[in-house]
């Protein structure tokens, strides 16, 4: 089955390493990329087809990732959407501050190729209608 996946990201790097995890991922996908939170809101909004998930980095220009996710999270047709904070910061202010914001999840960003696809593909695996969510 294909997953419609938003992800939130300023840094190319990080959204090509992204994007070549997924492609390695065994299932289909449609990936659609903003580079800040306002842009992602801005899609979100006007797409037609709601994404299966979100992922949205901490740190970006004009809107941050704990805004765009807060106001994702008060909005009446965004809110069920799983959201997962996928940020270079492993501060347990931040990991806190996202899952009190609504975050359906947290992870660190890893470092190698090898570490992001596993981590994208339990992600992408979770059955976010049953899952309970609890900071590791």
């Amino acid at each position: 089955m294909s997953k419609n996946i938003y992800l939130a990201d300023d840094d190319c790097d990080d959204v090509e390493f992204f994007k070549d995890a997924l492609n390695e991922i065994t299932f289909d996908f449609h990936l659609t990329i903003s580079s800040n939170g306002q842009e992602l809101l801005d899609k979100l909004h006007n797409s037609c087809l709601l994404p299966d998930i979100i992922f949205i980095d901490l740190n970006m220009p004009i809107m941050d990732g704990f805004e765009a996710l807060s106001l994702i999270k008060t909005d009446e047709v965004l809110n069920s959407i799983p959201t997962v904070i996928y940020s270079t910061s492993s501060n347990m202010n931040h990991i806190t501050k996202a899952y009190e914001l609504g975050a359906s999840s947290y992870f660190k960003k890893p470092s190698d190729f090898k570490s992001l696809k596993n981590e994208l593909e339990k992600v992408l695996l979770i059955d976010w209608k049953n899952f309970i969510q609890s900071i590791e």
